[in-house]
């Protein structure tokens, strides 16, 4: 997502990151926490998703996250983002702490009958899913067909949820590709990162699916320094990763909508360092 210095959207750094996605090679978009959505109106929700789809044009998937505090918002919002044109959606549990499971899974079951677009469900720290709860749930309803496993470290909760999911479930690694090779090997049908580097994330991912292993894991540990650098505390990496795609010429700004804090000059000395020795420029 693209702000200026008031936190106005500039949508046509929208367009230009749907096309940077494309060209990328990604197979599709997702408008969730890392672009911000939960800083958004439900009109701004509403304009940027059907600038994505409208951009996009059919040729990659576009997820919608819409998950909210209460089962009757979260129903509403993928509802809307079936009619604007989603692809699929993605829902966290509610964030309450000591939230019983049974309410988590009646949440999702509520959702998920409510209409028919396929759903991510979303394990992340501070709002987790068990492996025994998303392959439970993947057994209920067949729009509970995807995971995306975030809650650190994924690797054992990937083999777990393939074990007891089996084919009911999809599984995608996310949390900017810290664990991005380990779930490959166990099972990760895809990932779902930040943007700023996606042709790279496409690259691995391609030496990895043509059974070239070491050079997705050698490629990937080559980057993994400029990767840290957005990998940070939430405001931070809205910073970082805004930047990287000025520099690389997706965006005309690199603000994220605040509060954010914003990094030192020390680590933007570091990104341009770091940019410059890794050749990571315009796509």
């Amino acid at each position: 997502m693209s702000f200026d210095a008031d936190g106005r959207i500039i949508y046509d750094d929208i367009r230009a990151e749907v096309e940077y996605a494309i060209r990328c090679g990604v197979h599709g978009v997702g408008i969730a926490y890392g672009s911000e959505v939960n800083k958004l109106n439900d009109h701004e929700r509403d304009e940027v998703l059907s600038t994505v789809v409208d951009q996009a044009n059919g040729r990659i998937k576009v997820v919608m996250n819409t998950g909210a505090p209460s089962t009757v918002q979260t129903v509403h919002y993928t509802r809307v983002a079936k009619v604007l044109g989603a692809d699929a959606v993605m829902i966290a549990p509610p964030a309450i702490p000591g939230i019983p499971t049974k309410l988590v899974k009646q949440h999702f079951v509520d959702v998920a009958e409510a209409d028919e677009l396929p759903i991510y469900m979303q394990d992340m720290t501070g709002a987790a899913m068990s492996p025994a709860l998303l392959a439970d749930l993947s057994h209920t309803n067949e729009n509970l067909c995807y995971a995306k496993i975030e809650s650190l470290p994924t690797p054992n909760r990937f083999s777990e949820t393939a074990r007891l999911a089996g084919d009911h479930i999809s599984m995608f690694g996310g949390a900017n590709g810290v664990f991005f090779i380990e779930e490959m090997r166990r099972g990760a049908t895809g990932t779902m990162q930040g943007i700023a580097l996606c042709d790279i994330v496409r690259r691995t991912w391609d030496l990895f699916q043509a059974d070239e292993d070491l050079a997705a894991e050698s490629l990937w540990n080559h980057y993994q320094p400029l990767v840290k650098l957005y990998t940070l505390a939430e405001g931070q990496l809205y910073w970082i990763a805004k930047e990287i795609l000025k520099r690389r010429g997706v965006f005309t700004e690199a603000y994220p909508r605040m509060p954010a804090v914003k990094p030192d000059e020390g680590l933007f000395r570091q990104l341009d360092s770091l940019i410059e020795r890794l050749g990571v420029g315009p796509i």
